[in-house]
């Protein structure tokens, strides 16, 4: 259980002191407010749950603000799914966000696995195009699904794709989305839409479309609603003032909009969040200010509010903010698993510590995380925590083939499924890691630098000769060996801390945004090396590849430098 007895005895006096500021009858009142909105991305009810924040903020005498900014939303609805032969019936469908509207298209229906499609976005991207047709007129039926999926799908001639949910006795149909690109598309990404209808289906409807097509010719027809729009993309934004004048801010945020009343997911973190302000707002010095956003676009774009706020506050990101906090999924029934720490090198101590001295478990460090509002990698921002609680690997809500709940996307995600202790042991996380962040301050940039080092010398094994990681190992590791935090301006610290979360998490520019897929640490190489080690490439394939990974052995190049020019060293790679 959360919380164990006795853990926080280990917390000092100022931190007790200064975490009773933290209403926890309050936020469970706000938590059944925002649950009760039905939250549509640009709709009346998250406009009326953003309304409802902004009263409490107005009321707290908080500084807050409201824009908008354009971008692409998209709106996937109801479908169907029909048997036309043999047996006829009708089985109902969703159609996930950036599917292709469709009125009775039809096709034979055919089972893929995952090892059918492509393994990531390099993978399609690099793949041969246009030559191989063997889904011609065929609707794809597969438990496995990626927005790669449905383009290499579509590319071969699919005319439809069904998602076949892969676990779960649940009725209830998933919703999710299938855009490959990230925040508003790049003018090349914008492509990259699917041509054809996604429609997903629960588990036992689609056990027995994948049955039935695997015994004989099964003809289906997909129909769907759904739509892409240009809309403006709200924000709310709280600012909480540092008390000493100091320009850097912490940032903290948690997506509004939900799939229907998202009370999981995500009212549980709009509600933590504002009661984040309260009790920071409260606090008699702040070293830092504190910003606190709640996103927009998250489920019906793609991230498309926190994308377009690091895009328009570039600069000043870059600058001035030290780290991001993404509160996310937090308070679920069974959510007893806090030990997956998701926070960077340069600030995993702390939070590992925090987690320790709050619940009592031990932590072990998240593998990379892309998702969850994390748009701010590119630009090399911290995270510090991407989430808290979560189901443990034997929970029986587990549904998918990741940790969501069975409820997760679907009409019955309500207030029942939130438990109060959880959410008060998440809120109360938050709240003494952001206590210890400002008055701790500090990024450990050894830690980071060698947790990078340390996956540059996995890929020396792995890459070929002609895209050889270990020079920049060695240069990135004296830049590190030479470092002294002490002896660093806190503005120099904060800049060595960014080049290298940038060669850490992204494989594009700090101005952009990287695909929306996951992969290891330093994803460029990463990438590549895990396609070049495969037999049977074609040379196309190959030499696409291996120029990919020559460009990101140069970007990573010029980052490093910069790194060792830190130091008042030269290095020469």
């Amino acid at each position: 259980m959360p919380c164990a007895k006795g853990v926080f005895k280990v917390l000092s006096e100022q931190e007790k002191r200064y975490l009773s500021y933290l209403d926890v009858e309050k936020l469970h009142v706000y938590f059944k407010n925002i649950a009760s909105f039905h939250r549509r991305s640009d709709g009346k009810g998250e406009g009326d749950a953003r309304a409802y924040i902004r009263e409490e903020l107005d009321r707290l005498g908080i500084a807050v603000s409201e824009s908008a900014s354009k971008g692409l939303l998209a709106f996937g609805g109801a479908g169907r799914v029909e048997v036309l032969s043999p047996d006829p019936r009708e089985i109902p469908a969703k159609a996930w966000n950036f599917s292709a509207p469709a009125l009775a298209v039809s096709g034979a229906a055919v089972v893929l696995e995952r090892a059918d499609f492509p393994a990531g976005v390099l993978d399609h991207l690099s793949g041969e195009r246009g030559t191989k047709r063997d889904l011609e007129g065929r609707v794809a039926l597969s438990r496995f699904v990626s927005p790669q999926a449905v383009l290499n799908a579509q590319s071969r001639g699919a005319v439809g794709f069904v998602i076949c949910w892969d676990t779960g006795g649940e009725k209830q149909i998933h919703h999710s989305g299938v855009a490959m690109w990230w925040g508003t598309p790049m003018p090349e990404e914008s492509l990259w839409s699917p041509a054809i209808p996604v429609l997903a289906v629960n588990r036992d409807d689609g056990n027995l479309l994948i049955d039935r097509a695997k015994q004989g010719r099964t003809v289906l027809s997909l129909s769907c609603e759904s739509v892409e729009t240009v809309a403006d993309v709200p924000l709310l934004e709280a600012f909480l003032p540092s008390t000493t004048d100091d320009p850097h801010f912490l940032l903290v945020g948690a997506h509004l909009d939900s799939k229907h009343f998202g009370a999981t997911d995500n009212a549980t973190g709009a509600a933590i969040a504002l009661s984040l302000a309260a009790a920071l707002g409260a606090l008699p010095e702040r070293r830092w200010g504190v910003r606190i956003c709640w996103w927009s676009g998250h489920e019906f774009g793609k991230y498309t509010g926190s994308s377009n706020y690091v895009r328009d506050r570039f600069e000043e990101m870059d600058r001035h903010c030290v780290a991001y906090s993404n509160i996310d999924m937090p308070g679920m029934r069974g959510a007893s698993d806090f030990g997956k720490i998701t926070a960077g090198p340069d600030l995993f101590a702390l939070a590992e510590r925090t987690v320790a001295d709050l619940t009592g478990q031990k932590g072990t460090a998240s593998p990379r995380v892309r998702s969850w509002d994390q748009s701010f990698q590119n630009l090399g921002i911290s995270p510090f925590f991407i989430w808290t609680s979560a189901l443990p690997p034997d929970s029986p809500d587990r549904t998918g083939s990741g940790a969501m709940p069975w409820w997760w996307h679907t009409e019955a995600d309500t207030a029942e499924f939130c438990d109060p202790q959880t959410l008060e042991t998440d809120a109360r996380l938050y709240m003494t890691g952001l206590l210890r962040l400002l008055a701790e301050g500090g990024l450990d940039v050894v830690s980071l630098g060698n947790a990078v080092a340390g996956r540059l010398r996995e890929l020396e094994a792995v890459l070929p000769e002609s895209i050889d990681p270990k020079p920049l190992r060695e240069a990135l590791q004296k830049a590190v060996g030479r470092w002294d935090a002490n002896a660093r301006r806190f503005e120099t610290t904060l800049r060595a801390a960014r080049l290298l979360n940038r060669v850490h998490y992204a494989a594009r520019d700090a101005y952009l945004q990287d695909w929306g897929d996951v992969g290891d640490f330093v994803p460029g190489l990463s990438e590549a090396a895990r396609i070049l080690q495969r037999d049977g490439l074609s040379e196309r394939q190959k030499v696409i590849v291996h120029n990919y990974a020559k460009t990101q052995w140069n970007r990573l190049n010029l980052l490093v430098r910069e790194l060792a020019g830190l130091t008042r060293e030269k290095f020469k790679i």
